[in-house]
């Protein structure tokens, strides 16, 4: 086989995993936000890098925290997402408030006479948040989360390279729990991914075939690859490598730091219109795609062969959809320079 035909191929197959795998992370994060399982994630995750066995819980005090409380939903909810500003801003102010010192005027002076009297608080409190943080560190115990914290403390010089200092660490292990987020819910991504390819029919044998023995369609399908290539670099005003899907969680672990808009059906409605548009000049093409004619239920079922071999695409298709769209648009993106620079000369 040319090696023009193959990254043909390859583009074309990329086109179909595109599509899909970008209504896949759609409904994948209309799910997690449906059964709270981004939220439940992120306070585990956030409880264990507060964690300080010797002094107070410093994660239950981030999440009753005024600035983090009025993001919940509900009462027995977790916020999805919090911003690293947010994050550090509530734990400057919680490591300050230990410097805080509350009095009340003594009363019983006033006890000898018969008139009222008022009982005033007084509040001695360090205005300068960054002094103020640093007396709050004075406060704490030693303990692992003091040190931590210590150390970002005596390499900032004022309050915004401390913040600085604490978003940076926040936004480190947010990638690595994004990752540990990934991992837990793999299992739901293939389940949604596998609905995904028998609702649509999505053989990848079947599909494969068809485009390498049908040279028109081939040809129709690689012009529709480059026409979405082009219209999605247009839209995201990116560059082919760092192109980010609709909602899917990416290299660049925004999974638990930025409030995506996947907390509606809308958000899936519109995924689903999208893809659909595309189905059907896909279908004008003959490509092999749905429940109908040669693919109808009838015939998949006819034969144990045919049965075993439509399985095997599925899964294919399956295990495809699950590397998600940044993936397979960059896939895409690559093997169409390939194509166009052509094979160069020993």
């Amino acid at each position: 086989m040319e090696i023009s035909k193959i990254l043909e191929i390859l583009i074309a197959m990329g086109l179909f995993y595109f599509l899909f795998s970008s209504l896949v992370s759609v409904v994948f994060e209309w799910y997690s936000y449906q059964t709270k399982k981004r939220g439940k994630f992120l306070h585990e995750t956030i409880l264990k890098l507060l964690e300080d066995p010797v002094n107070q819980s410093y994660g239950a005090t981030l999440y009753s925290h005024h600035t983090i409380d009025k993001l919940k939903k509900g009462k027995n909810s977790y916020p999805q997402y919090i911003s690293s500003e947010m994050f550090a801003d509530a734990l400057i102010d919680i490591i300050g408030s230990q410097s805080d010192r509350i009095s009340f005027d003594n009363p019983f002076e006033a006890m000898k006479s018969e008139e009222p009297f008022e009982v005033k608080l007084t509040e001695n409190r360090i205005t300068d948040p960054f002094a103020r943080f640093g007396e709050g560190l004075k406060a704490m115990n030693y303990s692992p989360l003091k040190n931590q914290l210590r150390f970002y403390y005596e390499k900032a010089e004022s309050y915004s390279e401390l913040k600085s200092n604490i978003k940076v660490w926040f936004d480190d292990y947010m990638e690595r729990v994004s990752g540990w987020y990934k991992m837990k819910t793999r299992s739901s991504l293939y389940i949604i991914s596998f609905m995904v390819a028998v609702g649509f029919n999505l053989d990848s044998i079947t599909i494969i075939k068809k485009i390498n023995s049908d040279d028109e369609v081939r040809k129709k399908v690689m012009a529709m690859a480059e026409r979405i290539v082009q219209e999605e670099l247009q839209v995201n005003a990116i560059d082919n490598v760092k192109y980010e899907a609709l909602a899917y969680p990416t290299e660049n672990q925004k999974d638990f730091t930025s409030n995506a808009n996947s907390n509606n059906v809308e958000s899936v409605l519109e995924a689903y219109k999208k893809t659909e548009l595309v189905l059907r000049e896909l279908e004008q093409n003959a490509i092999p795609i749905g429940y109908y004619g040669a693919k109808s239920f009838v015939n998949i079922f006819s034969s144990f062969s045919s049965v075993f071999w439509w399985l095997c695409g599925i899964i294919i298709s399956t295990l495809a959809l699950s590397f998600g769209a940044p993936f397979w648009f960059e896939v895409m993106v690559k093997a169409i320079n390939v194509r166009r620079s052509g094979i160069k000369p020993n």
